[in-house]
């Protein structure tokens, strides 16, 4: 069996070498800096035996090769490009567009986050024969994700400061998917958690936990206290009025996706350190990350 691999960061390079050791055939384009030495392979696909993962040297020949196209997750960061950390070159989100509308056969391209003009049926999700699959949208693989989010998130935070987590005070910006593991698992680590919410449901929610429920126009009452603040709200929360507030030590991270919830200019005018982990999976965790992803698409192959 064939699979191909369209650009992507390093959680889809170990998704292929998944995928390699189940003896499919691989074929990929736009991770040649990952892979090649010149040669067209590279000697870490020599060394682990993968001898069914090919180079190839065109957008077309890729998606020619196999009925099961796979690219970044997210599919792009700037709405023009794909999401290709490893490609020589630039690829145009409109010329893979093209490529993928000049086939004739039924394929399935997935990826995360497609751009909605891909879809010229939009009732089916589809770019004429070709099914895609955005596994932004699959709530299992969106829940699942958050996992290597939150972990290598405490790994930043840990890497990052000369305390332990224990006895900290952390703040948690928001408490949706990522926020409500956050909050979990630096209170096992020990720390004080602190939940900062809209919402009178996830207000309560906080409260039965035992954390410490806060709204944003009670942070000031608290703001030298926190030894780590974690945003995890795409819009801004943090204002230069509360960011004067914090301790100067104060440890920010955003995990946002952009423009993330921190004033970043004025936090940098203000002397604050903060740290922007976007695509902290495919960073961190990527090997996890993959076999999420792996285990998304296998199961929709299947059906």
């Amino acid at each position: 069996m064939n699979i191909s691999i369209i650009g992507g960061d390093l959680r889809i390079v170990r998704l292929a070498e998944m995928y390699a050791t189940e003896e499919y055939n691989v074929y990929t384009y736009g991770v040649e800096k990952y892979y090649d030495n010149g040669k067209g392979y590279n000697k870490k696909i020599e060394e682990a035996e993968y001898n069914n993962i090919f180079l190839c040297n065109s957008i077309e020949e890729t998606i020619k090769n196999s009925n099961y196209i796979v690219s970044g997750m997210p599919f792009t960061k700037d709405n023009i490009t794909v999401n290709a950390p490893f490609a020589n070159k630039e690829i145009k989100l409109e010329e893979l567009k093209n490529m993928l509308f000049k086939e004739n056969s039924n394929k399935k391209f997935f990826a995360g986050g497609i751009p909605k003009n891909y879809y010229i049926e939009k009732e089916t999700k589809k770019l004429e024969n070709i099914d895609l699959v955005d596994l932004l949208e699959i709530e299992e693989l969106t829940i699942l994700n958050t996992i290597p989010t939150v972990e290598g998130t405490i790994k930043i935070a840990i890497e990052e400061r000369e305390e332990t987590i224990h006895e900290s005070n952390v703040l948690i910006c928001g408490f949706g998917r990522i926020g409500k593991i956050l909050c979990d698992r630096f209170s096992k680590l020990g720390a004080n958690v602190y939940c900062v919410a809209r919402k009178e449901s996830d207000l309560a929610w906080i409260r039965e936990k035992r954390y410490i429920p806060l709204l944003y126009s009670e942070l000031p009452r608290f703001s030298d206290r926190f030894d780590i603040i974690i945003n995890t709200v795409p819009h801004i929360v943090l204002t230069e009025e509360q960011l004067k507030l914090f301790n100067k030590n104060v440890l920010i991270i955003d995990v946002a996706s952009n423009p993330g919830g921190i004033d970043k200019a004025s936090a940098q005018k203000l002397g604050l350190k903060v740290i922007t982990a976007l695509g902290i999976p495919g960073k961190e965790m990527p090997k996890t990350a993959g076999r999420y992803i792996k285990e998304t698409i296998d199961k929709l192959i299947k059906f």
